[in-house]
């Protein structure tokens, strides 16, 4: 009997083994078979239906603001020691039933010099969408003092979009994370 129990629990850990090699070996397929992501974020968010291109001409929106979004490509732990972050700035539409039109998104350094324009042309943002545009982790070229500048237009009686940047990033076996919501540059025309 106690042979039987025996190999059993070999059979058993046997199993477990192959079901866990196999699980892992799917996950890497997975992991592999993703398309870069953050390069296209970085540049263009996702074109699709929530995403799209449009014309000047073709956008007839009452209301134009500028918004300023700070942002950390890096923090200091102390003055010789700093961590890199990931930053993400997300453009909310909360608007249920009207687009949202993005006409430029950019990225500027600690000194204020501009360092990416993330989109280029005008895009409407489906109402309810969200467009995620990335920094990845290993660019400190905004430094501590990093920014976005996004302008934005839409109809007098829609809500103004949510807009924040987050942060985040990791030392050893601590991981950071952050957020920081837009303010207006100046008040809507």
């Amino acid at each position: 009997m106690d042979e039987r129990v025996r190999l059993g629990s070999q059979r058993l850990v046997l199993k477990a083994k192959v079901l866990t090699c196999l699980l892992l070996m799917g996950l890497a397929l997975f992991a592999v078979s993703l398309p870069a992501h953050s390069e296209l974020a970085r540049k263009s968010p996702g074109k699709g239906v929530h995403f799209y291109s449009v014309q000047p001409e073709d956008v007839k929106a009452s209301r134009d603001c500028s918004v300023y979004v700070p942002a950390y490509s890096h923090i200091y732990l102390s003055e010789n020691s700093q961590v890199p972050l990931a930053v993400t700035l997300s453009v909310r539409n909360i608007n249920p039933d009207k687009r949202l039109i993005i006409k430029a998104v950019d990225y500027f350094n600690t000194t204020g010099q501009k360092v990416d324009s993330l989109i280029k042309g005008w895009f409407a943002l489906a109402p309810m969408a969200t467009a995620s545009f990335v920094i990845e982790q290993q660019d400190l070229s905004g430094g501590a003092g990093a920014n976005f500048i996004v302008q934005w237009a839409t109809d007098d009686d829609a809500q103004e979009p949510l807009i924040e940047a987050v942060m985040a990033g990791y030392r050893g076996t601590k991981g950071l994370s952050f957020s920081s919501r837009s303010v207006k540059l100046r008040p809507c025309l």
